[in-house]
């Protein structure tokens, strides 16, 4: 971010709590961990619970497969890696930072490709500060993040905001 656009967003500072320019400017001048506990204690869910009805529920019940695989708009059954998917699931389940349903969420986007390009396992992507983008590279730093997944999990409601991340990934954007 360059000065003159923290100069900008210093302006926001006094708008009305709850807007989405107070929002703006606590996340570029609040410590992260304060940025967290004071948006992500109790978020709107409400996008994660359509994406878990439409999406991955239909993804983890084998008779709801086809459902799934008209909602996310698949042309075939083909298209999705349910091996992939399990694997990844079956991995997370043993992470107790996670819920269940984060867990097949990531396993969800396991079955729809995100990994296979440039995450070679789900540990490199916990561990990683380019998790939104995992097709860049060091070579892009405005894309560094400050914070790896396994950091965030640390944190008080970090899992809450690691579900609103998830759901705006670029990935998602076909």
């Amino acid at each position: 971010m360059t000065e003159e656009e923290k100069n900008k967003i210093k302006s926001y500072k006094d708008y009305p709590e709850g807007s989405g320019k107070k929002g703006i400017y606590d996340y570029v001048f609040l410590p992260f961990k304060d940025y967290i506990n004071k948006y992500y204690q109790s978020p709107d869910i409400s996008t994660w619970k359509i994406w878990q009805a439409k999406y991955i529920e239909p993804a983890f019940d084998e008779s709801r497969h086809e459902e799934m695989i008209k909602n996310f708009g698949y042309v075939s059954i083909d298209k999705h890696d349910f091996k992939s998917q399990y694997a990844i699931y079956n991995q997370l389940k043993e992470d107790n930072r996670l819920d269940d349903e984060t867990g097949r969420f990531i396993g969800f986007m396991a079955g729809s490709h995100f990994f296979d390009k440039h995450i070679t396992d789900i540990e490199e992507w916990f561990n990683t500060y380019y998790w939104t983008r995992p097709d860049l590279t060091d070579k892009y730093p405005e894309y560094k993040l400050g914070i790896t997944i396994n950091d965030l999990l640390e944190l008080p409601y970090g899992l809450n905001y690691f579900k609103s991340v998830l759901l705006g990934l670029n990935y998602w954007r076909r």
